[in-house]
């Protein structure tokens, strides 16, 4: 009698964590697709980093598409009140605040090289803080990174742009679509049109055609990617040193040596508020949130 209890209970037990393995792999893979969002920001001296930050949260809590997540750090945002009191309309389960107690390439760089890199090392920290919340997600968690400069703001369908191309091509992996900035004219850029209706639409370079706050990609593909800084290219290094043209000339590199697919949307769904240091007239026809 003892032996067929042992036996029934250990068939129980198993058939419990059995039953409790499948329930959390079919949440897994049934759950709503997770955007992560990565911003960096700092204390502008002119003191409009309030004005351009209120914009990008209110683009952000405009969103059509609301599982998201957001991830900020600060470059040794200087004033520490007023960078936690410009997120306070987010939610604290989907906000993820730090400042950086040391600037990153702000205290080391000027110029040229400032204006190439300025906010890497604070996406970086981001960046690592989000995959670090999500270690024990899988790949078939369809979590996805995108970016959002503190200075840019997305329409209210961008989320729900980037969805639609990873649900209507699944192995898609990368993805950008158009946008405005100060010196586009108005017009959406890249200018150059990309066919729709299928994936790896775009034969030309990744770095110089993809606007900073218009990418997204897959969380598990791109796990470990970070953007390089100026000390962190070799001294031979040729070609830019721009910290995002450099990010998406390596993803597009990775991509094309594992064989994997991406895709371009002809849809602006993102703007510039700043260029150079310079407001931007308001382009295109995308919703404005003031």
């Amino acid at each position: 009698m003892a032996i067929i209890s042992l036996v029934f209970y250990m068939y129980y037990k198993d058939s419990l964590l059995n039953r409790a393995f499948n329930n959390a792999t079919n949440l897994e893979r049934n759950s709503s697709p997770l955007f992560i969002i990565i911003m960096a920001s700092y204390m502008r001296k002119n003191g409009k980093s309030p004005n351009y930050i209120k914009k990008s949260v209110k683009s952000i809590l405009a969103q059509s598409y609301t599982n998201w997540e957001l991830f900020v750090t600060g470059d040794k945002y200087e004033n520490e009140r007023e960078f936690s009191s410009l997120f306070t309309s987010i939610s604290s389960s989907k906000l993820f605040l730090h400042n950086l107690p040391e600037a990153g390439e702000r205290d080391n760089l000027t110029g040229i090289e400032l204006w190439q890199s300025g906010g890497a090392s604070a996406r970086n920290d981001a960046l690592q803080r989000a995959e670090q919340h999500h270690s024990t997600c899988g790949s078939k968690c369809n979590i996805y990174v995108a970016h959002l400069d503190d200075d840019d703001i997305w329409s209210i369908e961008h989320l729900s742009e980037l969805l639609s191309i990873f649900t209507r091509y699944p192995s898609v992996v990368f993805t950008w679509t158009k946008g405005y900035f100060c010196h586009s004219g108005g017009n959406p850029y890249p200018p150059i049109i990309a066919p729709q209706d299928t994936v790896n639409n775009w034969l030309k370079p990744f770095g110089g055609n993809i606007l900073h706050s218009s990418f997204a990609w897959n969380m598990a593909v791109f796990r470990g990617f970070r953007y390089r800084r100026q000390w962190d290219f070799p001294p031979n290094f040729q070609d830019s040193k721009t910290t995002d043209y450099d990010l998406f000339e390596v993803v597009r590199a990775y991509i094309t040596a594992k064989k994997l697919d991406y895709y371009h949307s002809n849809r602006a769904t993102i703007e510039h508020l700043v260029e150079m240091g310079n407001s931007c007239t308001k382009n295109g026809s995308l919703w404005y949130p003031e």
